[in-house]
């Protein structure tokens, strides 16, 4: 075999024995660098396939919180309910306050909602979560009693102004559309809590307007024109439940029967 022959069979790894010392180091060196970079870029979050190199399997993920609602979202519900509820809240309000389950708190929600092949979203939402609404119901937070000024100054300051939308957020539909504006994503505190940061900028309905200045004795307001107005008419309820003796005042059970 000539030389030629010999020197194309030696082995690529074999380093030949008249290797100057300083070039064998050098060598070792450069691989002991590239080894810590390569170990460097198994533990870069860019680089996933060299991440999971010699562990043989993927890292479980661990199971995290549900996903919140998002403000704009949230908001979104919470002025639907708004304009939807207002409108019939003269209505609702005595049959509210007197209702004893949670069938019938869904019941007096039905009376109001369009039929289902015509419901919003939000609609369905609060129908799904009558449990949750029937507990507002009975909280104190909702059950406080609301200042005279509050209303007067929801009713009556220009729309504008911020203390006039503080007091409107003060209202009791209002405060079940903050409440309930989340519900199921959070809890109805949750929603509550972050609706009220954050005052509505729908303007107060008619009908609810018209309820609280009949209410108070306050007079209509300069200038206002009805024609083309309508008021909603609920739809039959669908238990027994039945509006409370008018000499009932807000917010107090009726007596029982003895």
């Amino acid at each position: 075999m000539n030389k030629r022959k010999r020197e194309r069979n030696n082995s690529l790894d074999t380093i030949p024995e008249d290797q100057p010392t300083d070039r064998v180091t050098e060598l070792e060196r450069k691989i002991t660098n590239l080894q810590k970079d390569v170990a460097m870029l198994k533990r870069l979050s860019g680089w996933p396939l060299l991440a999971h190199e010699g562990n043989g399997r993927e890292e479980k993920k661990k199971p995290g919180q549900k996903e919140k609602i998002g403000d704009e979202e949230l908001f979104h519900y919470r002025d639907a309910h708004i304009i939807w509820l207002e409108r019939y809240w003269p209505w609702m309000i005595d049959r509210l306050l007197v209702a004893s389950t949670v069938p019938e708190v869904e019941a007096i929600i039905e009376a109001v909602a369009p039929d289902p092949d015509c419901r919003g979203e939000w609609q369905n939402r609060l129908l799904q979560n009558a449990a949750a609404l029937f507990e507002f119901f009975w909280d104190e937070r909702f059950r406080k009693t609301l200042p005279k000024a509050t209303v007067l100054d929801a009713l009556s300051l220009p729309w504008g102004d911020e203390k006039r939308r503080l007091a409107a957020n003060q209202l009791p539909p209002r405060q079940i559309a903050n409440a309930m504006a989340g519900v199921p994503e959070i809890a109805w505190r949750t929603s509550l809590d972050r609706c009220s940061a954050q005052p509505s900028t729908v303007s107060v309905a008619l009908n609810l307007d018209m309820y609280y200045r009949e209410q108070l004795g306050m007079p209509a307001p300069r200038g206002q024109v009805l024609i083309g107005m309508s008021c909603p008419v609920p739809k039959p309820l669908q238990t027994g439940l039945t509006r409370p003796d008018e000499g009932t005042p807000q917010g107090v059970d009726p007596p029982t029967k003895s």
